[in-house]
């Protein structure tokens, strides 16, 4: 049986699922969480248990605003013994331009994108061990102007924000606190815009790297944020785009 517990937020598809994976297979007893899809989390904690891995199962829609603090209290009765990992995956990525982006939507954004983990990591602060690791997933869209997304991209920067002030926070505790920053990945409905003639190359146009990022390719710096391997590191934004930013 796994030592050590990771949770991940939205972790039923995309990177959240890809991270979860990873974790498992690095020795984490993985809880996977989901908004609203319980199937699509039961077979990625199936595919967790079937590679001989360990894994739990909690849901809840972090568009209301009660659910960071039932989460954490579910999440906390399921690792009696701690929190070794808090992976704050969960996201939406409507279009939220300024000059049409309407108060429901921004709303809606802020709630789940920077409420909903601000909360939560303050809800599992007694649950986080000593030398835990924080991972917060941000975006190239905090750095770079792309797409329009300028509310999704405000709240990511208020992210990286927070990674800062975390660090510092948790810091005494030996508590690591970072972020990866992808840029366009290959999931959901943004993977068949990538694979049209014009989504691969405004994807690629400016990458060092020129093909569509995986989320198994956002997934490994993650679970390396997790690991030993990263315990010097904290209070860091790693680039995660291919070279997107050179």
């Amino acid at each position: 049986m796994a030592s050590k517990t990771a949770f991940v937020t939205g972790s039923s598809q995309g990177i959240g699922a890809a991270a979860a994976q990873a974790l498992a297979a690095d020795g984490y007893r993985v809880i996977v969480h989901y908004g609203s899809n319980r199937e699509k989390a039961e077979a990625v904690m199936a595919g967790i248990e079937a590679a001989g891995g360990s894994a739990a199962l909690v849901g809840g829609d972090l568009s209301d605003p009660d659910t960071p603090a039932q989460l954490a209290s579910d999440v906390a009765a399921l690792c009696p013994d701690g929190l070794q990992a808090l992976v704050l995956n969960a996201a939406v990525m409507p279009p939220s331009d300024i000059g049409t982006c309407t108060e429901e939507t921004f709303d809606r954004i802020a709630t789940i994108n920077l409420r909903a983990p601000f909360f939560l990591l303050q809800k599992l602060s007694d649950t986080l061990v000593e030398g835990a690791s924080v991972v917060f997933v941000s975006s190239l869209t905090a750095r770079r102007v792309t797409g329009g997304v300028a509310a999704y991209a405000a709240m990511k920067g208020g992210i990286e924000t927070l990674v800062r002030r975390a660090a510092q926070e948790f810091g005494a505790r030996w508590i690591r606190v970072n972020a990866v920053a992808p840029g366009t990945t290959a999931t959901g409905p943004i993977a068949a815009w990538t694979e049209t003639p014009q989504g691969f190359e405004m994807t690629t146009r400016d990458q060092a790297l020129k093909r569509i990022a995986q989320a198994e390719d956002i997934a490994g710096p993650i679970a390396f944020l997790c690991s030993d391997a990263a315990g010097w590191i904290t209070g860091a934004v790693l680039p995660v785009d291919g070279g997107a930013l050179l």
